[in-house]
């Protein structure tokens, strides 16, 4: 699954938090967060701990084909 990079990130934005501590929180490499906020593929179970760590759906991320 992939993010929509511009809702992703103001959604990062939105939530006050930088790709390192979402990281960190998660318990997640940088380098996966870094891989979703710039478009590349990722798993639904990280997309929906990112979400949730940002504070929002999953829907209102993910990348519509």
């Amino acid at each position: 699954m992939r993010f929509n990079i511009v809702k992703a990130k103001t959604a990062l934005l939105v939530a006050g938090k930088n790709q390192c501590e979402i990281a960190e929180s998660l318990e997640l490499s940088r380098r996966w967060v870094g891989a979703a906020f710039n478009g590349r593929n990722i798993s639904e179970k990280t997309a929906r701990h990112i979400a949730a760590a940002l504070g929002v759906p999953l829907d209102e991320l993910k990348e519509v084909d």
